[in-house]
């Protein structure tokens, strides 16, 4: 069976497509017909591209990855869908070799009008319970590696807190003219101090681990896909959206499976070096602000790229929840 992914995009509030739309069934025709391939009809879809399996002739099934705009609009400016397909093939090519599991990249093909598209190795997979301990175990190992110097689609240059701590502002901003009654976050430099005290190499991460984007086979890991939210940062973000995403029950993730799997020693790739098998305090001040920066960005999503009021209500409680517990511990620490 197909799993059908549903990107989570880390978009503010009033994040909508510019008028740029694609035809993807035109295009997976025109892809389909200059490159000699099979077609096999939509293989899934999100907000941002559709899936289209295609046969190649003497070789394995492979997939098309169309993008459903040509520009989508950030936080911090515009992003091209060229840009994340160039980043997903760079993601794949560094992690296939060092074992870890991806989706092959086979192709970047440019349309005639200039639109990129991804032909990547289709990877057989069912609708089997995935062990979480798997998971945990591929996160280890992709903390354990040096990341690739590659530009990041939603990642501005320079340092990371300073990157990070305009990102929540300019979130928890755009969510604040949906939910006035939302508390302020702490001050910046407070925030910047909270993250700086935490000392630990960057790391590549991929910040959308949900089990659409978590192919299997028999119960076991096969591929993990869709590095359009990947960032280079502390792994500490990384596991505290594991633990917000775990809330969802559709996310299809268990948080305990998990970290469960990332704490196994030597949960590392055969070419990354060691991996301590530490789980960090997912309820420290630094971790509450990466779990709040989730919570936001969920909330936001729920509030305009897919509207659900239900949903929007239930995450920005819970925002607001995690900032109550951030104003508690600055209040004690004076």
């Amino acid at each position: 069976m197909t799993h059908h992914p549903t990107h989570i995009d880390d978009t503010p509030l009033d994040a909508t497509p510019l008028d740029t739309a694609v035809d993807t069934d035109a295009v997976a025709r025109s892809v389909v017909a200059a490159h000699g391939l099979v077609p096999h009809g939509p293989a899934g879809e999100g907000v941002d591209f559709v899936v289209h399996r295609v046969g190649r002739p003497g070789l394995a099934d492979a997939v098309l990855r169309i993008p459903r705009h040509r520009l989508y609009r950030s936080p911090y400016g515009d992003v091209d869908s060229a840009d994340l397909i160039r980043q997903e093939h760079a993601i794949a090519a560094h992690l296939g070799p060092l074992g870890l599991p991806v989706a092959t990249p086979l192709q970047r093909i440019q349309q005639p009008d200039g639109l990129l598209v991804s032909l990547a190795a289709h990877v057989e997979h069912d609708d089997d319970p995935l062990d979480g301990r798997d998971v945990g175990r591929f996160l280890a190992a992709l903390h354990a590696i040096t990341p690739p110097e590659i530009p990041l689609a939603y990642q501005s240059p320079g340092n990371f807190t300073a990157f990070f701590v305009q990102r929540l502002g300019d979130r928890h901003a755009n969510l604040l003219r949906a939910a006035p009654s939302l508390p302020p976050l702490p001050a910046p430099d407070r925030i910047a101090a909270t993250l700086e005290a935490v000392r630990t190499p960057h790391r590549l991460l991929h910040l959308d681990v949900r089990r659409q984007n978590l192919l299997s086979r028999r119960g076991r890991l096969a591929a993990v896909v869709d590095w359009s939210n990947a960032l280079i940062g502390p792994p500490l973000m990384e596991l505290a959206r594991v633990a917000e995403y775990a809330l969802l029950p559709d996310n299809g993730i268990d948080a305990n499976a998990i970290l469960a799997g990332y704490a196994e020693p030597g949960a590392a790739p055969p070419h990354g070096g060691a991996s301590d098998g530490a789980v960090p305090d997912l309820d420290s001040p630094a971790a509450l602000l990466y779990r709040l920066d989730t919570a936001v960005m969920l909330a936001l999503v729920f509030h305009s790229v897919a509207p659900d009021a239900r949903r929007a209500q239930v995450l920005t409680a819970r925002a607001e929840h995690l900032l109550g517990l951030l104003h508690d511990r600055e209040e004690r620490r004076h």
